[in-house]
């Protein structure tokens, strides 16, 4: 091959690495080494096109609609059943906001793959940042809810105040960040001012409301045991069948001990989910902002690819543990018993 042809070559690959990039990218090019640029040239193959990762998201955020949307349903319908305490009522509300969020991020991705929507829109990347804060808040104010209302406590209201507060303050950061900077990926601003404000304020989210949520539930299960050891008979007041309990042979003390393991794994499931699915983005994102726009940790994509498929699952995944969870809610799922 003659000079002229693998020069040709080299610059078709460049240009080639070059359009794949975004404006935020391609802006860094100039600060890079020569090593770096020979790794852009020789990286490997995407596990997915940008068009792929759209139309998944578009599938599992159609499932999030479904799903959430049944439950939301079901809550309209049967009010009196599924909205009677402070608890349901917050429960209802997460689902509410996944469901609305996965239609409206179906929407953004299926107009983005069709092309009538920019990747980088910024009123798009502002709703997605509210919503990742606001399921973080409500998962954190349903620990605080279910603690209360086994106990009481003379700073209830504060701590309520506390935690919404954070969250007024932090929706007001995120209108700021994307009001004064373009974001060329959807979901973080480009300038560096703005985007170290952003992932402060979404590690702080993070691992604020994990915190919340962990000692809650833990809070709610050792008072829940203490006071079952204390006086077993009190375990009869959390069994919903009671008829069915008299007709059991299980003693008290098995009742008690099948009730705080479900208190456990329940508190559990609900304090880790949010913690796991959001993880490896945040985890993405802590990188990309270390390492700067070109993710060389992550050429191929999979890690994005990973931490953006789980977001979007974990709306159907909260849909699926309030169905899991909550009788009423499978029984009103159940039309058939009305004929």
């Amino acid at each position: 091959m003659s000079a002229n042809a693998t020069s040709s070559a080299a610059a078709a690959a460049l240009a080639a690495a070059i359009a794949s990039l975004n404006p935020a990218q391609q802006a860094e090019l100039s600060s890079l080494t020569a090593d770096q640029i020979q790794t852009l040239l020789h990286a490997p193959a995407k596990v997915m096109t940008q068009a792929q990762l759209l139309t998944v998201l578009v599938y599992v955020y159609s499932c999030g609609v479904v799903l959430c949307g049944a439950v939301v349903l079901a809550a309209a319908v049967n009010r009196n059943r599924l909205l009677r305490t402070s608890m349901d009522r917050i429960t209802m509300g997460l689902v509410l906001v996944c469901f609305i969020w996965s239609v409206v991020r179906a929407i953004i991705h299926a107009m983005q793959g069709l092309g009538s929507l920019d990747l980088g829109n910024a009123p798009a990347a502002a709703f997605s940042n509210i919503m990742i804060v606001l399921i973080f808040e409500l998962n954190s104010h349903l620990a605080m809810e279910r603690y209360f209302q086994i106990k009481e406590h003379p700073y209830k209201q504060i701590i309520y105040g506390g935690l919404w507060s954070f969250f007024a303050v932090t929706v007001a950061l995120i209108f700021w960040v994307f009001s004064t900077s373009a974001t060329s990926d959807g979901i973080k601003p480009d300038k560096k001012p703005q985007q170290t404000v952003w992932i402060v304020m979404l590690c702080l989210q993070y691992v604020v409301t994990s915190l919340l949520m962990a000692w809650f539930y833990t809070r709610t299960y050792r008072y829940s045991a203490r006071q079952f050891k204390e006086n077993p008979a009190l375990a009869e007041f959390f069994i919903r069948d009671k008829d069915g309990m008299k007709e059991s042979p299980e003693t008290l003390k098995l009742v008690r001990l099948r009730i705080e393991r479900q208190i456990l794994t329940k508190c559990l499931i609900l304090s880790l989910t949010v913690m796991i699915f959001y993880a490896p983005f945040l985890s993405y994102q802590i990188q990309s902002y270390a390492v700067g726009a070109i993710p060389f940790f992550d050429l191929t994509g999979l890690y994005y690819t990973i931490g953006v498929i789980m977001i979007a699952a974990d709306v159907s995944l909260t849909a699926i543990l309030v169905i899991a969870f909550k009788k009423e809610v499978r029984d009103s799922f159940a039309f058939w018993k009305s004929f």
